[in-house]
């Protein structure tokens, strides 16, 4: 059975004459996460955290009990923003002439041919496209709730983070981003498995090293570090030349997730 693991609530202003909230719904094959932000102030105001059940398959069950369990399902917002959080996804050069087929010919030659699933494109600076596929039975659940929910992808708000020369992670429960920046420009985005510690360390390390070249010139900040499964990043620090683990810090809702994870487990969500 699907559970809600943690909700927090503070009051919404949003009424339908005066829309101020929007909410980031992040979903990924074993989750989904509401995360309510005032456009206004900038600040975090709700949050609430529901997970499948391992024996559960696909996203019938969970978004069932959604409807039962969630205290934001049946808010106002302003912009309902789906946020689809997998590796099925690619950052590639922007085409001068736009051809879908080229784009869903190139995310399949790198992730494999994926049928019921429907091509998104979002077009990052002049020269990058970043390309992903969102299942249609997902879509058309979700879309039954949040008619007017706008697809996106969680690595689309990862490449917009400003950064000069850096190895930006980010932490979830079985999968990690990282995304290397040299001078400003993105060199690589990739998202992997987590494994054993000496993997993960190796693949950071070693992608890092052969993209970046020096890493004691590089600055590495971390989203959603906990301490009890994560002591693998521990192994990367001293190779880089800083490191900054990175709090939820903005608004009065992320700050009262602190006190409780301390090790800011739940910032990946507050990037937006």
């Amino acid at each position: 059975m699907a559970k809600k693991k943690i909700g927090l609530y503070s009051t919404l202003e949003s009424t339908f004459n005066n829309k101020v909230e929007d909410l980031y719904l992040i979903v990924d094959h074993e989750q989904i996460v509401f995360s309510v932000k005032n456009n206004v102030t900038g600040d975090f105001v709700a949050f609430e955290h529901f997970v499948n059940s391992p024996d559960n398959v696909g996203w019938h069950q969970l978004i069932a009990y959604l409807q039962n369990n969630s205290k934001l399902i049946q808010g106002i917002f302003n912009n309902v923003i789906f946020v689809w959080n997998s590796s099925r996804y690619m950052l590639t050069k922007k085409l001068t002439k736009e051809d879908t087929l080229l784009y869903q010919q190139e995310l399949d030659l790198v992730h494999g041919v994926s049928s019921e699933e429907e091509l998104y494109l979002k077009v990052l600076g002049e020269q990058q496209m970043l390309v992903f596929s969102v299942p249609d039975a997902l879509s058309t659940l979700l879309s039954r709730t949040f008619p007017t929910g706008k697809w996106h992808h969680f690595a689309e708000f990862v490449l917009t983070i400003p950064a000069q020369n850096a190895a930006l992670v980010f932490l979830f429960d079985n999968t990690y981003y990282i995304r290397l920046v040299k001078a400003g420009a993105t060199q690589i985005m990739n998202t992997h498995p987590i494994e054993g510690a000496d993997q993960n360390c190796y693949t950071i390390l070693n992608t890092g090293a052969n993209v970046l070249g020096d890493l004691g010139q590089t600055e590495l900040s971390i989203w959603g570090a906990a301490q009890l499964k994560d002591d693998f990043i521990n192994g990367v620090f001293p190779y880089f030349s800083s490191v900054e683990i990175l709090n939820n810090n903005q608004g009065t809702m992320a700050n009262s997730l602190n006190a409780n994870y301390p090790n800011h487990i739940y910032s990946p969500y507050f990037i937006f």
